[in-house]
């Protein structure tokens, strides 16, 4: 690690600090072994319609204390560094998520993911596009908003945007258009798939395939069903496999919205060939190859045996819900609703609808065929 890291990282301490700080306050102490259970468990213990009916976790709770403090006394200028790693702790936990598979069961999960993330995401894509040409959006536009729908929300919006030449505006609006829609998708999902009576491995399949954001994913299954340390979540186990299918296809999308583009707007300065090439190898989702080295060393035994769980693995487990709790909290402190009324207009409608659809249309695939 170099001296200019080395220095970043401890400038970014005190955030990272502050995010630790909300979610200890969310989850308690018992993962270091003391006795206060959290905001979580006082809840549970005194709220029968927030913790069995509603279903409140740790989750929510994070993100709804870090949206509180964006929205009122806004984040504090010496934690701003560090509420900046988020997504760090968010990757990190997914690699060690790694430890809950084996080989055959990535391979299982894969092959049903990769077949149902295509079809709805290649699908959103076009239909967003088509939408946008249809209300006259710019190119650039609505090139950003199917990205972010059709694919993995703000990750993939910053990804096409040079491609496609996007204005700062069409950026600014496809954010807050996959940003507004997916705080929405993050409160109802579990909701609606309690009463919906789903198993956590459907609600992993829709949440994997509807919802907008690959951070909300996480959360959103992890509220559904947060799981513990000896019995780990389902919902999150099935999730992160459609999730991750979502992110490694992001190349190819990028491939095809940029010819979508050139042909929506007859830009023929852009080189699609080029832009593959290029952005193969600068946007690959590098951690999902530690995913997939945490897998393989879970298979093989190097952290002794899955069934039942290992102290190695049951540790992994510790860890990375900490990880998630630190990494959603960053989420929830980023949620600026003045950032989200820059939707307005067009983009907003438009992804709307091209969310709902893809929400609804792949519960009921999830239902009928699962």
């Amino acid at each position: 690690m170099s001296e200019g890291t080395t220095s970043k990282w401890i400038k970014a301490l005190p955030g990272i600090l502050f995010m630790f700080f909300i979610a200890l306050l969310a989850m308690g102490t018992k993962s270091f072994g003391g006795e206060w259970s959290g905001i979580e468990g006082w809840i549970k213990a005194n709220s029968n319609f927030l913790g069995k009916v509603l279903k409140i976790n740790h989750v929510i709770i994070v993100i709804i204390i870090g949206m509180v403090i964006r929205n009122t006394i806004g984040i504090p200028s010496w934690a701003q560094m560090g509420v900046k790693t988020s997504r760090v702790f968010i990757k990190m936990g997914v690699i060690l998520l790694g430890s809950l598979y084996s080989l055959a069961e990535l391979a299982k999960l894969g092959s049903t993911s990769i077949f149902l993330i295509a079809t709805f995401m290649f699908g959103t894509i076009i239909f967003t596009m088509w939408l946008g040409k249809k209300y006259k959006m710019h190119p650039g536009s609505s090139a950003c908003l199917a990205a972010g729908a059709g694919v993995c929300g703000v990750s993939a919006i910053v990804a096409v945007a040079p491609a496609v030449k996007a204005r700062g505006e069409d950026i600014a609006y496809s954010i807050a258009t996959i940003l507004s829609f997916g705080i929405v998708c993050l409160f109802t999902f579990p909701i609606l798939g309690h009463l919906l009576g789903l198993t956590p491995e459907q609600f992993g399949m829709w949440a994997g395939t509807g919802i907008l954001n690959s951070g909300q994913v996480l959360a959103a299954a992890l509220a559904f069903d947060p799981g513990t340390p000896e019995v780990p979540s389902v919902s999150l186990k099935v999730g992160e496999i459609y999730n991750l299918t979502r992110v490694v296809f992001l190349p190819l999308v990028v491939l095809l919205i940029t010819i979508l583009y050139a042909r929506m707007s007859d830009d023929k300065t852009v080189d699609s060939a080029a832009t593959a090439k290029k952005t193969f190898f600068s946007k690959f989702p590098l951690f999902v190859l530690g995913f997939i080295a945490t897998v393989a060393l879970t298979s093989f035994g190097a952290f002794g045996p899955t069934e039942p769980a290992s102290p190695d693995l049951v540790a992994f487990r510790e860890i990375y819900s900490w990880f998630f709790s630190i990494g959603l909290t960053g989420l929830g402190l980023q949620i600026s609703f003045a950032e989200m009324r820059k939707a307005g207009g067009t983009p907003l409608v438009i992804g709307s609808v091209a969310g709902f659809m893809k929400a609804a249309l792949s519960l009921v695939v999830v239902l009928l065929l699962f």
